[in-house]
Order: structure tokens, then C-alpha cells, then sequence
């Protein structure tokens, strides 16, 4: 935890907080700082946790000794930085380069139970690492920020494809939202004969898609009606996107599943539901993997694909 010593008394309420929701924190109670370097045990407290709640206030950034400790921390690869500042006011003295870099949350009193429980499950998420833990044949890689470690960014999973991608989701506006990965869905088609199949529904998980959800999924709509229409003859038959009223699906990325190089991904019901904003992903490699372990979150998936889909000009009319 960093902070201003003139805030001191506040962090330490929090901190009170934060271990009673079985949250282990490290505090400074030294206060012991001199020349141009970080005390030592304060750095290597920071290259010892996995996250760094900085309380940012207008003292926070006036002191040195505070800044240097942030920006140790964003220089440290293995640590998680969650700043919050303690009022909007605050913020706009924040340096650009520190906004540009991480994003900042706000702690204050009205918003003081939410902010707390969003520090301790990030506080969670930043343990989860993205590692194999056994060779077994049934395990399963998992983390928070797969899709943010090298090899795994979207234009990453389009290049590994060489025959089929499957997507799946409530709308895939994270993907049709992006002017640049429409434009490499259609190059899959067109330029190496990928077949792209999309699947959207119009349930979150098990309650009714929100009036945002159904606003999102029209608009993937759209975007999908504007992808098959640079699309011709053979290549049409390579795209195609089945709509489900009144379902729900697996938020899932699936590379190749019918060669032994195919790869997976899916965010489990719980961790979407539960953990929305660090979007837990699980990886199935049949490299790694069983092909039933596989197959049967493939055909859990491909389960959209059949009965009562929709096409997209009867999600448009």
C-alpha cells in the first residue's frame, strides 16, 4: 500500500478493510527515506506482491518519495498497479504520462465500499498467473490476461488460423467494434480461404440481454451484413453467423478444431458473471489436452450453430 504519510490514518482504516476481507497487505511503517533511491525494503516489498494500491492524493503527488514508488511499481513486470485517487479533483493534477500509461480509479466516501471490493478481487486476479501447473493431460491454462500476453492478441489468434475460426458470444462487439479486425476477418476469407463462423446471442448469461446488449448485437449485425458484402461467390460460403433468440453461449475463440494444432478459448458463466471485469479465459490445446476435453467444449459450442438460428437479415428486419 502507498500513500502520503499526511494520509496515513485513512490507509490504515482501509487497510483494516482489506485484511478483514482476507486481503494480506504490506505497509510502510518505517518511514525511513533518504538520498535519490527508494528505501530497500520498500522496493523489495513491491517486487514481492503481486498488486500495488496506491492512494492518490494532492499529497500523494507532490511527494517524491510516493512517485518513486509508483513508478518503481509500474516499471516492476510482475506487479499489478491499481491507483485511486482520492477525488476527480485529484485526477486532473495526475501527470499525462501516468494517465496515458494506467488507468485510475476513485476512492471516495460515497463510492468507498465498491472501490473496496474491486481492489480486493483484483487484488485476486493479479495471483491468478497464466502458467501450466501440472502436465496432466485434463488441465487447463487459465488467467485474467491471456489475451494480453504476447501470441494471444486477436490479430495473434487470426494469424495462427489456417483453416477455421470460430467466435462466440453474446454480441463480439469486442471484435466488430474494431474497424482493423473486420477488415482481417474478411482478408481471412479472401486472401487464405479461412472459414469464419460467428455466433451471437441475445441472453447474458442466464437473465434477458440488457437494452445496451440489444443495441450491441444489432450493431454486430450491421457489421457483419457489411463484412459479407465484400465477400463473393465461393468466399460467402466461407462466412457465416447464426443468431440465437433467447439463448445464451460460451464466450469462445476456436482456432482449427479438426487439425491436431487446434486451440481454444472460453470464459467460464461463473467468471463472467462474478469477475466481469478481468474476464477470466481458459485455453483447451489439443497439443496439450485431451481431444475429449476438447471436443466437448467444442460441441457445447457449436450447439448455436444448429435449430433455431437466425440469419442476419432476419436480426435486421
Amino acid at each position: 500500500m502507498s500513500y502520503s504519510r499526511r494520509d496515513e490514518e485513512y490507509v490504515r482504516g482501509l487497510r483494516g478493510d482489506l485484511l478483514s476481507a482476507g486481503v494480506e497487505c504490506w505497509i510502510d511503517t518505517a518511514n525511513i527515506q533518504a538520498g535519490d533511491r527508494l528505501n530497500p525494503a520498500i522496493e523489495e516489498a513491491i517486487s514481492r506482491s503481486s498488486l500495488m494500491f496506491a492512494y492518490v492524493t494532492k499529497s500523494y503527488l507532490r511527494s517524491r518519495w510516493c512517485m518513486k514508488e509508483l513508478r518503481h511499481a509500474l516499471a516492476s513486470p510482475q506487479v499489478t498497479v491499481a491507483p485511486y485517487a482520492d477525488s476527480p479533483e485529484t485526477l486532473t493534477e495526475v501527470p499525462d504520462d501516468l494517465i496515458d500509461e494506467i488507468a485510475f480509479g476513485v476512492l471516495t466516501p460515497e463510492v468507498r465500499t465498491r472501490a473496496l471490493v474491486e481492489l480486493a478481487g483484483r487484488a485476486w486476479a493479479s495471483l491468478q498467473t497464466v502458467r501450466r501447473v501440472v502436465p496432466a493431460a485434463n488441465h487447463i491454462l487459465a488467467g485474467p490476461a491471456i489475451f494480453d500476453s504476447a501470441g494471444y492478441s486477436r490479430s495473434d489468434l487470426m494469424r495462427r488460423a489456417r483453416k477455421e475460426l470460430i467466435l462466440a458470444g453474446p454480441n463480439l462487439r469486442s471484435w466488430l467494434s474494431d474497424r482493423e479486425c473486420k477488415r482481417d476477418l474478411v482478408a481471412l476469407v479472401k486472401q487464405r480461404r479461412v472459414r469464419v463462423t460467428l455466433i451471437l446471442t441475445t441472453y447474458e448469461c442466464l437473465r434477458p440481454i440488457a437494452a445496451e446488449g440489444a443495441v450491441h448485437l444489432r450493431e454486430s449485425a450491421k457489421d457483419i451484413r457489411s463484412m459479407l458484402a465484400e465477400l463473393d461467390g465461393e468466399e460467402r460460403d466461407l462466412m457465416s453467423a447464426h443468431f440465437h433468440v433467447g439463448a445464451a453461449t460460451l464466450s469462445a475463440v476456436i482456432i482449427d478444431p479438426a487439425t491436431p494444432e487446434g486451440i481454444l478459448f472460453f470464459s467460464p458463466r461463473w467468471a463472467i458473471q462474478f469477475l466481469p471485469q478481468d474476464r477470466m479465459t481458459c485455453v483447451i490445446d489439443k497439443s496439450v489436452n485431451s481431444a475429449d476435453l476438447f471436443k466437448a467444449v467444442y460441441n457445447g459450442v457449436l450447439l448455436m450453430t444448429q435449430g433455431d438460428a437466425k440469419s442476419v437479415e432476419e436480426m435486421l428486419t
